[in-house]
Formats: structure tokens, sequence, C-alpha cells
């Protein structure tokens, strides 16, 4: 999505969900391949640039911490003086304050890994769940009463287990919704708010781990294991789920499948590695990022039969994508390298690139609701 901020992949040398087709795994928010503190093992595969720039957000997004390193970028508690805009290019306009609609959360590691919230005109930055545990990729109910996130339950240390939590907006009622020896992140609400996918995958194994797609009902119950993928994303009538997995030409391909896991069928195919980001409100069109050979990444927007392929960012800088706004006018998403990243705003189309964060914060993985 997903810290250095994650991007996640994996590989699986397991066949993907049904017989003939090797699929492996990918998406923008997986962990280290180690405990925290520890440096990151090699790559040691092909595609090494796309893959460092998955590592570097793969491994900011579970487990690094401002002081913890990684052995593809050393300390993150350095990030805050690299620049996050294009040298080429003049940085974009800041939002001027006006009539927009929602809220975006997003989380950020200072003073921890914690979940913030901001108006889309830039105004009312705060904090939106206070805890001491580690909380990240947050996403805002459909009755706009509960977050839900992942991190460490209460009773473990953070940032050694990723369960799936849910909490009120006024910091009350947290739930834990997942309790594994797995890793579990990327909690995404249905639209009608009863159950939440995520993804699940073997903890400190991100070249060798397998993430799965499971769902689960906002009160914990019903624990549905779905497919072999990662960071799945509902339809707005809830009815198919967007996803991302690795196949034997790509280190992420994009495929769509039904609700239950059935009916999977191939989107997008290209050489490149990418990842579902969120379907556009009313439902034509799907947003997603797309890691370039150079170590870059673009935000790009497709139909929903995965037709009409269009890049909306230029080359250059690391673009990944976040959310449509709850009209579909506008599309969320940051820029810069994992740990320094800022939040845009842009118009559908790409047009009237603006910033949200200017110069104030630094965040990652926003969502809008």
């Amino acid at each position: 999505m997903v810290d250095h901020r994650d991007v996640r992949v994996f590989r699986s040398k397991r066949p993907a969900d049904g017989p003939a087709r090797a699929v492996q795994v990918a998406r923008s928010s997986l962990p280290c391949s180690t405990v925290a503190g520890n440096p990151c093992s090699p790559l040691g595969v092909a595609l090494a640039v796309i893959r460092r720039t998955f590592r570097l957000v793969l491994c900011a997004a579970l487990l690094v911490t401002v002081a913890d390193g990684c052995s593809l970028g050393g300390n993150h508690a350095e990030t805050d003086v690299i620049p996050t805009t294009r040298e080429t290019e003049s940085a974009p306009k800041a939002v001027v304050p006006g009539r927009r609609e929602g809220l975006i959360l997003f989380w950020k590691e200072s003073p921890w890994p914690s979940i913030w919230s901001v108006r889309p005109d830039g105004s009312q930055l705060g904090w939106a769940y206070r805890t001491h545990q580690n909380a990240k990729r947050p996403t805002l109910s459909p009755d706009r009463k509960w977050i839900a996130f992942d991190g460490a339950a209460p009773g473990k240390a953070p940032l050694t287990d990723f369960d799936i939590e849910i909490v009120r907006r006024d910091g009350t009622g947290l739930k834990t919704l997942t309790r594994s020896q797995q890793w579990d992140i990327d909690a995404q609400w249905s639209p009608n708010g009863t159950l939440l996918s995520f993804s699940r995958f073997p903890p400190h194994q991100v070249e060798e781990g397998d993430s799965v797609i499971w769902t689960v009902r906002h009160d914990g119950s019903g624990l549905r294991r779905l497919v072999r993928g990662f960071g799945a994303r509902w339809s707005p009538d809830g009815k198919q789920l967007v996803f991302a997995a690795p196949t034997v030409g790509s280190e992420g391909d994009l495929f769509v499948m039904n609700a239950d896991g059935s009916g999977r069928r191939l989107l997008l195919a290209t050489p490149e590695a990418k990842q579902a980001a969120a379907w556009a409100p009313d439902g034509k069109e799907i947003l997603f990022t797309r890691f370039d050979r150079s170590g870059g990444a673009d935000v790009f927007v497709m139909d929903a039969e995965g037709t009409q392929v269009r890049r909306l960012t230029e080359p250059g800088a690391a673009n990944i994508a976040g959310a449509w706004s709850p009209n579909g006018s506008e599309i969320l998403f940051t820029r810069g390298p994992p740990g320094n990243a800022e939040l845009l705003v842009m118009d559908a189309d790409g047009s009237h690139e603006r910033t949200i964060s200017d110069d104030r914060f630094r965040g990652y993985e926003p969502s809008w609701r």
C-alpha cells in the first residue's frame, strides 16, 4: 500500500489454489524476514531493482521503528532529510482549505507506529488512536464508527506480532479479531461493514512465505480462508475482491474473485509488479500501483475488466496509490522514499496534483472515507 512503509512481496514456490498455476504472492505491505532490529536478508533474486523498492516499503511497514535498520536502507531515523518531491519538478501546490468530504486515516512512526487523521483539505491533523502498541494500515468502517488496523494485541510486545483489531473512533471498545501464530495485516471493510478481508503470512518470512487472503466477521467470528494472494480490495457492491498474486511471468499480477474466494480470474498481467489499491465508488475502475525496473512506482487506473490502463503520475519517484475520494472525483496517494512519504491528492484523471501533508508531517498507507 504499507516504515519504510511497506510494499509487500513474498515468494512462494507452491502452486496457487487450484491445480495448475504456480502463483506466488505480492503486495505492498509485508514484513521483513527477520525480527525488528536485525538486518534484512539479501533478496538474491531476479528483478532486483523492483524487489529493492518492494523490500524498502515492506520492511518499513511491518517491523521497522525509528531506531531499526534494514540492509537496504540503514538507519530510518535519518529519512526525514530525504527530499520527497522530484528535483526536476516544482513541488505540488498545497491544498487550499475548503469543503472536501470524508476523513483520511494514515499511520506514521513518530513517536511510535500509530494512527493519525486529517481532513482532505489538510486541516484538523491529529491522533486518531493513541496506543503504545504498533498500529498500522487504518481503515474507517462504512458507518464511520470503527477503525480497523493491524498491530500487536494487548499483552504482546510492540512489533512482535500483527493481528487484526478494531476500535471505536473515540478510542474505546478495542477488539482483537484474529489471534494466531501468523501475521495478519491490511484489514479492509466490506461495503456493508459485516466482514473484513486481510492478508495472512508466516512471521519473519517475506521471501519464502505464502500470503493468503482471509475474511473475518466484525465480531471475530466466521474466519474464512479464500485464496493465495495479497492486498484484497472490495468492489462497491461487496460481491468481488481484486488482489495481487505473483505468477510465473510477473512479481505481481492483478486478479479478481468472488467474495467467497471462487471464480478467480486474471485481470492484468505485465512483467512489472503491481498491487491493488481501491475500486472506484461507481465500480467502473480500479486504482493500483505499478513498480518499474528503475526502482520507482506510479499510480495507475484501469477499467474494472482490466482494460484501458492509464498512468496518472509521472515517472521518477515512488508514487504509491492510496484511495479514491468518497465521490470518486479525486485520488489519494503518497510520494517519497519509505519512511518519508508525503500525502497528496489529484483529480481522477491525474491532473491538478496538490499536497495535503505539505511540510507538516509524513505518513503512509492512507485511506479515505
